[in-house]
């Protein structure tokens, strides 16, 4: 190893000894887990033969009847997973809390690592010594935004990462079981992200029969609960109603804007933005479908298309909040990469811009959490047409890569990129 590479390979060790040490005082000034609280609340109130849902509704509509969504007081959040989860809640409840807690966060912080694993096994060669200083960094920036986020505790950088794991065992073995399975636990916990099957039959042949499967068995698992558990089921759904009337729980998705506007106007959000969503989620889902047989006639490689499926994957969820676009940070920072490479003699003004743009808007969203998800939205949108241009511009041109996967690059390859 040369004196280049190991410098490389030490700075990379420094930057994620730096980026992990940075947490311990991270969480002493901003105190973690309040996701996991709402858990725990839940799980405590599940064990004590309560109804979660009952119990969190009472407190937040008892805040807006004191406060009614005044500035500058946090409202209260409820449990809002349906009641299929409430008998894991209940064994959970059994064992001693230092355990559960301890076992979760080990958990948590794996999923964490492995949504990073998964995105860097779709660099090249040529792109390895430029994201091994990236991938550290991306724990700051869910979805490129800075954000603490990860400090949350929520259980998406669990399943995200369980599902995104599962789909890379069958990209490499071509067995998509494991993921289907994956897909259906994630769905039962939150049912939008039952729309994670479409990676399968967009990236492997023969996959559409499971995939309409997992679909049917996830969607029977949802409709059944009010059979089983009518009382609980009508509560949860008037809990996740309360994130949005009372929470303005909208997220950043092109129809979570919309429905905040809406909302701001004194307007109903429904049904005017389901047609929203569907206005973009149906061309959204044509350009993958067109591109994914693109890609299964050999045009263009996993490498090329995963990040990219990964992305417009997640934008089919009409909820998007940060834990749902921090799994894709990564492939985004790599869309954009791409994307400013190939332009050719416009790469200099672009990437000047994409710098210029990236610290204006993470200035804008350190000052406001609303200013933050009114740019992340647009940005997730523009970085998946961004990558479809970019896509296509380089198919069937660039051979200096050749098959449709590789392996995880380890910290040698990096050194010596």
């Amino acid at each position: 190893m040369n004196g280049s590479s190991r410098i490389h390979r030490n700075s990379v060790l420094l930057l994620w000894v730096l980026a992990l040490a940075v947490f311990p005082v991270w969480v002493h000034f901003d105190a973690p887990g309040w996701d996991v609280a709402i858990y725990a609340k839940g799980m405590h109130d599940a064990a004590a033969g309560l109804d979660p849902y009952e119990q969190a509704m009472a407190v937040q509509r008892a805040y807006h009847a004191a406060h009614s969504l005044q500035a500058g007081v946090a409202p209260p959040y409820s449990y809002v997973y349906s009641p299929i989860t409430l008998p894991l809640l209940r064994a959970i409840a059994h064992l001693p809390e230092w355990f559960s807690g301890s076992v979760y966060w080990l958990l948590y912080a794996t999923g964490a690592l492995v949504q990073i694993w998964v995105s860097m096994r779709f660099l090249k060669s040529r792109e390895l010594r430029i994201f091994a200083y990236v991938a550290p960094v991306t724990f700051f920036f869910p979805g490129l935004l800075a954000n603490g986020t990860i400090q949350s505790g929520n259980i998406a950088y669990i399943l995200y990462a369980l599902v995104f794991a599962t789909a890379v065992y069958g990209w490499r073995r071509q067995n998509w079981w494991s993921f289907y399975c994956a897909v259906v636990l994630a769905s039962c916990v939150k049912a939008p992200l039952l729309s994670l099957v479409v990676i399968a039959p967009l990236s492997a042949r023969r996959q559409m029969l499971p995939a309409v499967a997992t679909v049917a068995a996830g969607t029977l698992l949802f409709g059944i609960q009010p059979v089983l558990w009518p009382s609980l089921f009508r509560h949860y759904l008037q809990a996740v109603e309360l994130q949005f009337s009372f929470n303005r729980d909208f997220g950043c998705s092109p129809a979570g804007l919309f429905s905040a506007i809406r909302f701001d106007h004194g307007l109903p959000y429904a049904p005017a933005s389901y047609f929203v969503y569907l206005a973009y989620a149906l061309p959204l889902l044509a350009c993958m479908v067109y591109l994914s047989r693109r890609f299964l006639r050999g045009d263009f490689t996993l490498q090329d298309w995963a990040p990219l499926l990964l992305v417009g994957t997640i934008l089919l969820n009409p909820r998007l909040l940060e834990y749902d676009v921090a799994p894709i940070t990564l492939p985004l920072a790599l869309l954009a990469w791409r994307w400013i490479t190939n332009l050719d003699r416009f790469r200099v003004a672009a990437g000047v811009f994409a710098i210029v743009f990236f610290l204006v808007a993470n200035g804008l969203s350190i000052y406001s959490w609303e200013i933050r998800k009114q740019i992340d939205g647009p940005l997730l949108v523009i970085l998946f047409l961004a990558g479809a241009w970019t896509l296509l511009r380089t198919a069937r041109t660039d051979t200096r890569e050749t098959g449709d996967y590789r392996e995880t690059p380890s910290m040698g390859e990096l050194a010596e990129a």
